[in-house]
């Protein structure tokens, strides 16, 4: 039995979506490949919560207000699991220095959609095709690099495309913003669209680490139009199938909407979010607003948004391109990818 450590960042601040696709990545490697499972988080409750509920050990630092030794606390995290593979997600400053000192232990590195220069001591990297990864410099990398639309990682309730909806019939827009929505992003959208006088249906999906919500209650107590509030949301497959298109937070449910057919207009939290987000708009399935900060709410995004409301062909082609990239199979591949590329290595090694 092959043991794989996750190395996951999440939290209320910084979102949940790198979780969102080691979950369905660890899934495939214990269920398929009879992996034993670890994670290795500095997060918060509902991180350790997710983790738990599909049956895997966490390791997380203890709150204290003694300093804290990142490198320290994953060096005793591998003694004590004394992994095969360690799969990195994560967006902080985990020096490229200690992969190498794993590496030399005989660890197989696996990182996911990582710009730092840790990939660089990775023996497989994988990414969504996103124009960052072409930018980068690959200069003494030796391992293997997959991206594509086919390396995407997203939970198997997506993997079936929704029936067409009818775009004649009352329009369904859907409204979410991942886990937490720091940035709150769900009350300037909402403010922007109770002042439209069109005729359609929203339906809000709040995280559940949503910040907002008193000021989302004195929101909705002076909006002229009805939202549906949806919370702590289990199925959130079956819940985009119902919507037209979508209003959302740039990230991993960008790709859980392309899988869904549901085209979308994206705000994005960061300037790496915007130009990953230009790979959609290049590929006709949405429209990106690019960086929150810079978006004005009461001009360009009424505009765009009136656009999908109106322009019937235009939401038509973007549905139907939407159905076409993703197949909602990238953690079986990718788990496949890992576990023949260990055993061929392993095979080398005996003879």
């Amino acid at each position: 039995m092959r043991k794989v450590l996750f190395i996951c960042a999440c939290s209320s601040k910084i979102g949940f979506g790198h979780l969102m696709r080691c979950l369905p990545l660890a899934d495939e490697l214990h269920n398929a490949y009879g992996c034993h499972i670890s994670f290795a988080m500095k997060s918060d409750a509902n991180g350790i919560a997710m983790v738990r509920e599909h049956g895997y050990t966490v390791f997380n630092p203890i709150a204290s207000t003694d300093f804290f030794d990142y490198k320290h606390w994953l060096n005793a995290a591998i003694v004590e699991v004394k992994p095969d593979i360690i799969v990195l997600d994560i967006r902080d400053d985990l020096p490229r220095s200690i992969l190498s000192s794993w590496r030399a232990c005989g660890i197989k590195i696996v990182t996911i959609d990582d710009p730092s220069e840790r990939r660089l001591d990775a023996d497989l990297a994988f990414y969504p095709p996103v124009p960052q990864v072409s930018k980068m410099d690959w200069t003494g990398f030796s391992g293997q690099l997959y991206t594509g639309w086919e390396w995407v990682i997203l939970r198997p309730e997506f993997s079936k495309h929704s029936a067409s909806k009818n775009i004649y019939d009352r329009l369904q827009i859907l409204v979410t913003m991942g886990g937490s929505d720091p940035a709150g992003l769900t009350l300037k959208v909402l403010a922007a669209l109770d002042g439209l006088n069109e005729e359609f249906d929203t339906k809000v999906v709040l995280g559940f680490s949503f910040m907002w919500n008193a000021e989302l209650d004195a929101l909705l107590g002076k909006a002229e139009r009805e939202f549906t509030i949806l919370r702590n949301v289990s199925n959130m497959a079956e819940v985009m199938s119902d919507a037209h298109f979508a209003i959302a937070s740039f990230g991993v449910t960008a790709y859980e909407l392309a899988a869904m057919g549901v085209p979308a207009l994206y705000l994005c939290l960061t300037e790496d979010h915007a130009e990953s987000a230009t790979t959609f708009e290049q590929a006709g399935l949405a429209i990106s607003l690019g960086n929150y900060a810079t978006i004005d709410f009461a001009g360009e995004f009424i505009e765009k948004t009136r656009k999908f409301l109106t322009d019937k062909n235009l939401l038509q082609d973007l549905t139907h391109k939407n159905n076409t990239l993703i197949d909602a199979c990238g953690a079986r591949r990718i788990a496949q990818t890992i576990c023949e590329w260990v055993g061929e290595n392993e095979r080398v090694a005996r003879t």
